[in-house]
């Protein structure tokens, strides 16, 4: 193989998008691994081991297969197609292969160990973190196995990665696969405007006539949200809420029910292997929460004063359905477009009136100001046309001394092929090179809003603004990172309950009318959102707050008793316990159809299994931190300062607790929460 042609091999910083082939993808992987095998064995052999010829020889060339796996394992993600895909999956197997037996390694292992007995009172803080953590993987991968269940382990990782990478694409391709077309608008009264122009862009590229409604997100959003008629908002409802399931309106070979069953078999067989009773308590052991009991708690606490709050929400919703909208029971296809009318009668606010503030340009723009104002930093657009597709923009940050701290890349619409949701990536990690030089670490930042049309600039609504500050939240704790080895910077190394803090922080400011000033401008008049408005806007943040919290909590608990379950079967557990948890926290009738566990990606493909909790543990740290804004003057650069050097630098170079103690000179408090909620 002719290593100078294969551009994955010979990216620097950035990925080389216009030149990635898909044939160099595994052949890139497979070079690398190789190499890695050889350097790993070198180092056996050495007699005197030094940080420079051991522990950053393995860090240097776990970064070169790092930074060839991301563009492939992004692309996948954002530009779905049967030959990336082929790639995507023959990487990732081979990967979870390598590293799986790189993990039980008991000669690295033991080198590891001597090392870090050896240099103990010479490495500095950051350095002993990253090797305590790099022996604590050891552990966690069965190094201390004997060579039956090593092997055994291994299997299951596997198996465990690829079921889990199918569970992903059968989500993406069920719901590509749905669409319906209407010739006229006669059933599509209530939709925007702008849903309806999108909706007639899709049917001219799929060569229909009139409007073509898909599950993208923003189309779904769309009709669940404004479509007057029931049984409209009724069949996208089903269809969504059966994906890669034997529900699923669309036939097709992508029903999850056995990849769940065999993922939750898998989990718990590694956990036994390891002597965890089951996956929740190995998944605890890197994690702020101690034990699965002191979970449960926190969520049945939670638990207990959102369903108070909820029950009066849903009486509310029940009895306007009936008296303003004529929908005598009130189902889950009904939810979103009673909540939006209720909304608009109750506090006057419309989100397409709203969306009118928030063309996407000012959005990002008031983004940067924000983070300008906060921490000193200054966003730079990058032009570039080496990226995966037109939409796509490449950003610079540099701090007040114009230092470059990190690159981003934004990709913010939805489109055929790509996964919904949204997320923050590593595509390149901070580190020190050997010449004393710093990689700046690189971050894709992916969200899926509607796009501009053909008449209109695309608008965010107010929830994607937020989703969006969320993202860059942890894009922050990525590239501002200051610690100089990949494994304990920017998110590596933060515990997986504590990792969601500076996203969920980020969001609070989309509803301070000082940050809103500084980019909500309407798009035709240019005229700041009036004050009048953003009262009603601040009226809402507490609507339904109850259900909100009741829904995130039933979201935990399901994922979380599901992984405490030590039975050897999983036949139907996962409906089981659904049921089980639903009882208690569903206040609306279930529909048979409602198979949301078959496209829970977040826990059974996407790093949250026994830890969906994270997202409300977290929020109790971040509502606390943005006390500390509010006690002073809210945009205040001494506290962003603060924030910053304290929890965004830091990377996973301390516990999480200790880093918040430290910003915040005490321990977290529930209150903050709580309040913010208006559930005190």
């Amino acid at each position: 193989m002719d290593i100078n042609k294969n551009t994955l091999l010979n990216s620097k910083l950035l990925p080389k998008f216009s030149k990635i082939q898909s044939k160099d993808m595994y052949q890139a992987i497979s070079y690398l691994t190789k190499e890695n095998i050889k350097i790993i064995n070198d180092i056996e052999g050495l007699k005197k081991l030094s940080w420079k010829n051991f522990v950053y020889k393995i860090e240097e060339s776990d970064d070169k297969i790092a930074k060839a796996w991301a563009p492939i394992r992004h692309l996948n993600s954002v530009m779905n197609d049967p030959l990336i895909r082929k790639q995507y999956e023959k990487s990732l197997n081979l990967l979870t292969k390598h590293y799986a037996k790189i993990g039980q390694n008991k000669k690295l292992f033991s080198k590891y160990e001597i090392f870090y007995n050896e240099n103990k009172s010479r490495l500095n803080s950051n350095q002993k973190k990253l090797l305590k953590d790099t022996l604590n993987g050891f552990k966690l991968s069965g190094v201390h196995l004997d060579s039956k269940k090593r092997k055994s382990f291994r299997e299951c990782q596997e198996k465990l990665a690829n079921l889990e990478a199918t569970f992903e694409q059968n989500i993406l391709d069920s719901t590509n696969s749905w669409s319906k077309n209407f010739k006229t608008k006669k059933m599509l009264e209530g939709i925007p405007e702008n849903a309806l122009e999108i909706a007639a862009e899709v049917a001219s590229a799929r060569k229909e006539n009139g409007y073509t409604l898909t599950l993208d997100q923003p189309c779904y959003m769309a009709v669940m949200t404004f479509a007057k008629n029931q049984k409209l908002r009724k069949t996208l409802y089903l269809a969504y809420a059966s994906r890669a399931s034997d529900k699923f309106p669309v036939k097709g070979p992508w029903d999850n029910t056995k990849n769940i069953e065999e993922i939750l078999c898998l989990r718990q067989t590694m956990a036994q292997i390891l002597d965890y009773k089951n996956f929740a308590e190995y998944s605890l052991a890197t994690k702020m929460a101690k034990s699965s009991k002191e979970v449960i708690g926190f969520l049945n606490n939670l638990k207990t004063k959102a369903i108070k709050q909820s029950k009066k929400e849903i009486n509310i919703l029940k009895k306007y359905a009936k008296t303003k909208c004529g929908i005598t029971k009130l189902n889950p296809w009904d939810l979103g477009y009673v909540s939006e009318k209720y909304k608009e009668e109750n506090f006057g606010v419309s989100q397409e009136e709203l969306k009118k503030y928030f063309p996407v340009e000012n959005v990002v723009d008031g983004l940067f100001k924000l983070v300008k104002s906060l921490y000193g930093i200054n966003v730079i657009l990058k032009k570039t046309k080496d990226v995966w597709h037109p939409d796509v923009r490449l950003y610079e940050i540099y701090d007040k001394n114009k230092n470059l701290r990190g690159k981003f890349y934004f990709d913010l619409y939805a489109r055929q092929n790509k996964r919904g949701g949204a997320w923050m990536d590593e595509c390149t990690q901070r580190r020190l090179n050997s010449n004393g030089s710093i990689q700046s670490p690189v971050a894709f930042i992916t969200c899926n809003s509607s796009p501009p049309t053909k008449t209109s600039p695309a608008f965010f609504t107010h929830y994607d603004v937020e989703t969006l500050f969320h993202e860059f939240g942890h894009g922050l704790q990525h590239m501002l990172t200051k610690v100089d080895y990949a494994g304990i910077s920017g998110i590596s190394g933060v515990e997986w309950d504590a990792v969601e803090l500076p996203s969920q922080f980020m969001e609070n400011w989309c509803w301070e009318k000082d940050v809103l000033d500084t980019f909500a401008f309407h798009y035709k008049t240019n005229k700041k959102l009036p004050d009048s408005l953003f009262k009603k806007l601040l009226a809402t943040k507490n609507y339904n707050t109850g259900l909100g919290l009741l829904r995130q909590i039933e979201f935990s608990l399901f994922d979380f008793l599901l992984h405490m379950n030590d039975k050897k079967k999983k036949t139907k557990l996962a409906d089981v316990i659904l049921k089980k948890v639903r009882k208690e926290t569903s206040l609306m009738p279930v529909h048979n159809s409602n198979k949301f566990q078959n496209s829970f990606a977040h826990i059974f493909s996407g790093g949250y299994a026994a830890g969906y909790y994270s997202y409300k543990w977290a929020e109790v740290l971040s509502a606390d931190a943005f006390m500390a804004f509010k006690e002073n003057k809210l945009v205040d650069r001494k506290v962003g300062n603060k924030f910053m050097k304290k929890i965004l630098e830091t990377g996973g170079s301390k516990p999480a607790l200790e880093l918040f103690i430290d910003f915040r000179g005490r321990e977290p408090k529930i209150e903050p929460l709580l309040d913010s909620l208006g559930l005190k």
